[in-house]
């Protein structure tokens, strides 16, 4: 058994894809140049090709490695910590943020919701997030609950700081975003702190929570600026990864919408 915490590759799927097509991509580059030079233009879209899909393959493992960890300070960053929280993880997987946030509580404790579905996380499974819980040292601190993030099964009001790590995109619809955001609103006491990252629908986020009656809301980029560039550049403008933070007001219930 490894002494050390895994927290998995995301989207395994894609990354192999993105490794498959990059592969066949050099290979007809090779073909091309076998052919000889009237092949010229392919060879070189054929190139062109292999490395992009080399490249994103390349930089989701970089993520899986390193810039998650990194988002994952930037995110429990943005909460002013006292160590009596009560934690949620909207979506946990294998304890990324659970972990962290736990590091930061002396009485409290953390909760971590998910479904834990094979495709979002290698590994993904309670025991791998209980393991890496204990190899952490915040065994103590933590549990790990099977649970729907649209119907977070919690009542109104139980926790003071709620997070969730690239789980928003996950949701199949803008309905059922809705719900999981409307849900995190719903159980976070007065005065209790959300902060979320993800790279898409992060703008209709930070929309509902304004609808929902959450306060001191911001969108702002997540990671250091090379990563959340090089992310943009390499898929055209359409991804750029972003963390939202807000504060449930201390006096009003959020607004049902």
């Amino acid at each position: 058994m490894s002494s050390r915490p895994d927290y998995g590759i995301d989207s395994p799927a894609i990354v192999i894809g993105l490794f498959v097509v990059s592969v066949c991509g050099f290979a007809l580059a090779f073909l091309f140049g076998i052919r000889g030079h009237q092949h010229s233009m392919g060879r070189i879209a054929a190139i062109v090709i292999g490395t992009y899909f080399l490249i994103a393959a390349g930089g989701m493992i970089w993520y899986s490695k390193v810039g998650k960890f990194r988002i994952r300070e930037s995110i429990l960053n943005t909460i002013p910590w006292r160590g009596d929280e009560m934690v949620l993880d909207v979506g946990c997987g294998r304890g990324l943020l659970l972990t962290g946030a736990a590091r930061r509580l002396t009485t409290g404790k953390g909760i971590g919701v998910d479904l834990w579905l094979s495709g979002a996380l290698s590994g993904n499974h309670p025991h791998s997030a209980a393991g890496n819980a204990r190899l952490e040292g915040v065994d103590d601190r933590v549990e790990f609950i099977k649970g729907d993030v649209r119907r977070v099964p919690f009542g109104d009001e139980s926790f003071d700081v709620a997070l969730s790590n690239f789980v928003l995109h996950e949701v199949d619809n803008a309905g059922e975003r809705e719900q999981m955001l409307r849900e995190i609103a719903r159980v976070l006491k007065p005065g209790g702190r959300v902060a979320l990252v993800d790279f898409i629908f992060t703008g209709a986020c930070l929309e509902t929570f304004r609808k929902l009656g959450l306060s001191n809301l911001e969108r702002r980029r997540s990671g250091s600026a090379f990563s959340f560039w090089f992310t943009a550049i390499i898929n055209f403008g359409l991804v750029q990864t972003c963390q939202v933070t807000g504060r449930k007001p201390l006096n009003d219930k959020p607004t049902r919408i």
